[in-house]
């Protein structure tokens, strides 16, 4: 019978180097894409507010950024990102 000390760290197997290293490139490219995404979407409001107040129609600003009338208004009264 094995006894075993319940104070003794448990042994885990050392990590994969590989493993580790695609685990980091992952998240380092997922924070890269959400910062891409961020500013795009912060680009893509400050050219709707632009629009808005240039007098376009709401529906065509909507039908051209790929948006709902409601985004659209949402958009240029709060200055909001757009939630599919």
């Amino acid at each position: 019978m094995t006894v075993i000390d319940p104070q003794q760290e448990p042994s885990y197997p050392a990590p994969d180097e590989d493993a580790l290293s695609t685990l980091a490139m992952a998240a380092s490219n997922l924070e890269a894409q959400q910062w891409a995404v961020d500013r795009a979407e912060q680009v893509l409001t400050d050219l709707v507010q632009s629009a808005v107040s240039e007098g376009l129609e709401t529906g065509s600003i909507a039908a051209v950024a790929g948006l709902t009338t409601e985004q659209v208004e949402k958009m240029s009264a709060e200055g909001s990102t757009p939630n599919p």
